[in-house]
């Protein structure tokens, strides 16, 4: 007798679940979430680790392409790979966006990254950088990307971002709410020990809360004043990386206008010389039809003459 043996998923080993996990897209990961708290952890393992994956991924195929690309600028845009670098650089530039607004939260645990489909977009964008070489429409290839990406950042800041602070407020008051107890516990067990000593250690007590509660408010002021200068630093980090990408478009642009001034003046010279040709071929011609007509009444005057004169002598 064979007996079948249903195991739920929770008994299996981890390996064998991350493998069966590995088989859902990042969408359907993010809906899997709300299941239970053990496929919650499991899922928001699973982006958290696909969303860090990406940077690596992306900065690896702009290494592999910017090697590929010639050095010159004027050369480096007329490269076929050109395209595909521009791509990858506002990709990037949407993972850092991404970046500062979920690092904090997710690097304490607060969430998870669960835009999925972001992932899964993304992801497809990169696979088809990676199988293709030249692109028709590009923009197109990444507006459900910007879409994407910036429907996440909105609905982080105006849903998220607020729970999250009221959160952290109140792990703040139940904190100081322990504190204050522990103190007037301790006050009221020692008071019974030492009668003479109650006051002095009441007002000691009394100022090293106060100490406690100064320190832990410039501690946290101190970690939220980090955390700007933080975003501040990326934020023109990036800012100088696109002002010096604009530099040498504008300085690229510039001389491709200069080029094409050159160009346009030729041209010009060339028409002028054209069109005194032609003046000067019509005058040639205009002669030449003047003489042709005068040979011509100077041949036929005398024919004429010459048969009235035979008219008159018959």
């Amino acid at each position: 007798m064979t007996t079948n043996i249903i195991l739920p998923f929770t008994d299996l080993p981890l390996l064998v679940q991350d493998k069966i996990i590995n088989y859902f897209s990042y969408t359907e990961l993010s809906c899997l979430r709300s299941t239970s708290k053990h496929f919650h952890r499991l899922c928001s393992e699973k982006l958290n680790r696909g969303y860090s994956q990406l940077e690596i991924i992306i900065h690896d195929l702009q290494k592999q392409i910017k090697a590929k690309l010639p050095r010159r600028e004027s050369e480096r845009h007329k490269h076929i790979l050109s395209t595909k670098f521009d791509i990858i650089s506002s990709l990037d530039s949407r993972i850092q966006w991404l970046k500062l607004t979920f690092s904090s939260a997710i690097q304490n645990s607060f969430c998870c990254f669960y835009p999925g489909q972001l992932l899964d977009e993304i992801y497809s964008v990169l696979n088809h950088l990676k199988t293709q070489q030249s692109f028709s429409n590009p923009c197109t290839l990444l507006q459900e990307t910007r879409d994407m990406s910036s429907m996440a950042i909105e609905h982080f800041r105006e849903q998220i971002k607020p729970k999250l602070q009221s959160m952290r407020m109140t792990s703040l008051n139940t904190m100081r709410h322990n504190i204050s107890t522990f103190s007037t516990t301790t006050t009221s067990s020692l008071s019974h020990y030492h009668h003479h000593k109650r006051s002095t250690n009441g007002i000691f007590r009394r100022r090293i809360d106060i100490l406690k509660n100064r320190i832990y408010k410039q501690n946290i002021i101190m970690k939220s004043q980090k955390s700007q200068i933080k975003h501040y630093k990326q934020l023109l980090h990036m800012r100088t990386k696109s002002l010096i990408d604009h530099h040498r478009r504008l300085k690229y642009l510039e001389k491709k206008n200069k080029e094409s001034e050159q160009i346009l003046l030729e041209i010009r010279r060339d028409n002028d010389t054209l069109l005194q040709r032609i003046d000067q071929f019509i005058l040639t011609y205009d002669n030449i039809s003047t003489e042709l007509n005068n040979k011509k009444c100077d041949e036929i005057f005398p024919q004429i003459n010459t048969n009235l004169k035979r008219r008159k002598l018959d």
